[in-house]
């Protein structure tokens, strides 16, 4: 059952209260699986391998006593999985920052912090294990002070509710501080458009492929079209999270979508995917196709950017790495580690095994220049060509593994959209193949030189370039001081224009960017780390 939603009319478009959806962050230890096993009442802290969560999870919980429904993003909360922390942490409205009451604010508790700030998200802290001897809270309220957190126990606006997620001590109170957030957000969704959603999880089952997805605006139903890079096709089933087959999802759900495998080349965890209800009446299939045709087209310019990325002359750099562990829990999170992949770079892990490495592993390192690392096992017994590197704990790995991406990189470049102006198409003039627009001024200028897309409904239908620009019978390359209205031809073959829809003029400008490895580890190279992980490790010199 889906809570009840109010509808809100808002020009001419249908809105909905959705539900809201609430990140749980904080440092590896501190309980924030326990909290979340409390809210879901099932025990994932025992099944995580090395205690440490491997995966964002995704659920709804229902507070019982108010029929308060909100999502639950569960973001890993060791250093390692920062990435995937930070995906979480985008999509969500409130956030629950579980600090140990004992330990007060570590490591990643500010990188938590960071992002929550960056993403301008208003948060609950949880300050967990309050049924242990000696809780410290006014070392807790000081510490987030000093990353400024100001906790409404020194006079500020951010609850810090003392909880015990093992024993549910004060959890309800923690949901109430949650609720009284979001009532305040009014959060509402478009669900007259098409879907969009952000994939969690990803799994293949025979020649179908299911993705865990939380669907952020529209609507999705079983037999909605599909789109993900060029591929089309049909929704086959739609479930809830318990198996559930559902005719329908609201904005705010997670779902199960199930689609064929062709799809799962493009796909992703963290992607956004898009679904369209294509209408079957001729009148109104033909505009649902072209908005599906516009979606394939802004995939298609995202995968262009990357290529042009590639072909600027900074390719993907590739290492290897054969690993060897002291168990299968610890090699798990060595593999989640190095899962990195981005369009600067790709890590390779060729071989991993448990206890000790064979000879051919490491005649293959040779071979492949692979470097081998070995973690809580003895040195190896033979010499080898290959880079070596030997770590009995993890952070020190990750450690050193930040630092050797921070000195393998060196400034990229990447591609954004600079707007020039938006202009309103107000009066519609000529044939079917040759379409010339009357439009106002909204903001900033045309320009013929500069690329052009056409926007309905804040959605885009077409880019490309203009046909003419006229100021009255004058012919003009652009829009200068005291002109607020024109005239643009546009080019044969694009969408049949509408009063109302929104002319932006933009350019594509290449933009120059640092490449931080922390984006992953969440572990800045200090002075004390270089000096530390020289200590230990050639690793930096040696990627």
């Amino acid at each position: 059952m889906f809570m009840k939603l109010q509808q809100i009319l808002f020009i001419g478009k249908r809105f909905y209260t959705r539900c809201p959806v609430v990140g749980v962050l904080g440092h590896v230890d501190h309980g924030k699986t326990t909290l979340i096993d409390c809210l879901r009442k099932t025990n994932v802290a025992s099944q995580e391998a090395g205690g440490i969560t491997q995966r964002n999870s995704i659920f709804q919980h229902v507070v019982e006593e108010t029929d308060f429904r909100f999502t639950v993003v569960d973001t890993p909360g060791h250093a390692a999985f920062s990435k995937m922390r930070s995906t979480g942490t985008a999509i969500a409205d409130v956030a629950i920052l579980v600090v140990d009451c004992q330990e007060g604010v570590k490591h990643q508790t500010k990188e938590c912090i960071r992002l929550l700030k960056d993403n301008q998200i208003p948060m609950v802290v949880a300050l967990n294990k309050a049924d242990l001897p000696r809780p410290n809270f006014e070392n807790c309220y000081e510490m987030l002070f000093d990353e400024g957190i100001e906790t409404e126990q020194i006079g500020g606006d951010v609850p810090a509710i003392p909880i015990s997620a093992l024993l549910g001590t004060n959890v309800p109170l923690l949901m109430d501080s949650v609720k009284s957030i979001t009532d305040k957000l009014d959060l509402h969704a478009d669900v007259d458009g098409h879907m969009e959603g952000i994939i969690f999880d990803i799994k293949k089952q025979g020649n179908q492929v299911i993705m865990t997805t939380l669907i952020r605006k529209g609507l999705v139903r079983k037999g909605d079209t599909l789109i993900t890079d060029t591929h089309t096709s049909s929704i086959r089933n739609l479930f809830s999270l318990n198996g559930e087959k559902l005719t329908i999802a609201k904005p705010g759900t997670p779902v199960l979508l199930m689609g064929p495998q062709t799809h799962s080349n493009y796909l992703s965890t963290g992607c956004t995917i898009y679904s369209v209800n294509v209408s079957k009446s001729a009148a109104k299939r033909s505009k649902d196709l072209q908005i599906v045709a516009s979606l394939k087209n802004r995939i298609t310019q995202e995968l262009h950017q990357k290529e042009t990325f590639q072909q600027l002359g900074y390719g993907v750099k590739k290492v290897s790495f054969i690993l060897c562990a002291d168990g299968n829990s610890s090699l798990e999170i060595l593999q989640e580690m190095l899962d990195i992949e981005t369009d600067e770079l790709k890590v390779n892990i060729f071989s991993s095994s448990v206890g000790t490495l064979t000879e051919e592993q490491i005649k293959m390192a040779e071979t492949i220049n692979a470097h081998i690392v070995l973690f809580n096992v003895p040195a190896l017994s033979v010499e080898t060509k290959a880079t070596v590197h030997h770590f009995d704990i993890i952070y020190e790995l990750a450690s050193s593994i930040n630092i050797a991406l921070d000195s393998l990189f060196s400034q990229y470049s990447n591609m954004k959209e600079v707007d020039f102006g938006h202009w309103i198409i107000e009066e519609i003039h000529g044939t079917k193949n040759k379409q010339i627009a009357g439009l106002r001024k909204k903001t900033g200028s045309l320009s013929m030189t500069e690329n052009f897309k056409l926007l309905r409904g804040g959605f885009e239908i077409w880019n490309g370039k203009i046909r003419t620009m006229n100021y009255f019978k004058t012919r003009i390359n652009k829009t200068g001081d005291g002109i607020s209205e024109c005239g643009v031809g546009f080019p044969k073959g694009i969408p049949e224009i509408q009063a109302g829809d929104v002319l932006c003029c933009y350019r594509e400008e290449i933009i120059t960017r640092q490449f931080i490895s922390d984006q992953f580890f969440g572990i800045s190279s200090t002075e004390d780390d270089k000096e530390f992980s020289k200590s230990h490790s050639n690793f930096q010199h040696s990627v």
